[in-house]
């Protein structure tokens, strides 16, 4: 009678577990469902819009807030608003992405502003940046719900008027 050595049957039977346990593994991270995370939500509540719009840049110190829409042109500035002057005169033109939204980051005496802007003004206004002494035009902020294709679209848009991805930059922090 020839016998099975005993150590090949408790080597097949550790494989055996660790390859179970491992799919069972990977069937919780693909499978888990929709979690208990720690977000807001689809709130449409008051108090979830101003806890947005009211918070603290990374930079530290002033209270960025979203305002509504900004004043007429006037014709002697070139067509810019006083919002989109004030947002020039970095030099490097702010954008935050806020889900599907650009905004404009218009620097105040007080508290940062950042106002809604469609693709289009945001072009102009990007072209008309000068650019800091390393060659940033762009300064690309984002807060955690900023979507992906929004930041893809933003990014595609600004090569197709000719500001050059070493020209952009977007800190990994995102802006509450």
């Amino acid at each position: 009678m020839s016998k099975r050595p005993r150590i090949l049957k408790t080597t097949a039977r550790a494989a055996s577990g660790g390859v179970i346990v491992i799919a069972a593994l990977l069937a919780l991270l693909f499978f888990r469902g929709p979690g208990l995370g720690q977000g807001e939500g689809d709130a449409d509540s008051d108090a979830a819009d101003t806890a947005m719009a009211s918070t603290e840049t990374p930079a530290g110190g002033a209270t960025p807030t979203v305002a509504p829409a900004e004043s007429a042109p006037t014709a002697e500035n070139g067509g810019l608003t006083p919002d989109e002057e004030r947002a020039l005169s970095d030099k490097i033109l702010a954008i935050l992405i806020d889900e599907h939204e650009y905004r404009l980051e218009v620097p105040g005496e007080a508290e940062t502003l950042y106002r809604p802007i469609e693709m289009e003004r945001l072009l102009e206004l990007a072209e008309l940046a000068e650019g800091d002494s390393n060659g940033i035009r762009i300064r690309i902020l984002r807060r955690e719900n900023a979507r992906a294709s929004a930041e893809e679209k933003l990014k595609l848009e600004l090569e197709h008027v000719g500001i050059r991805t070493d020209a952009v930059y977007m800190p990994e922090e995102f802006v509450p």
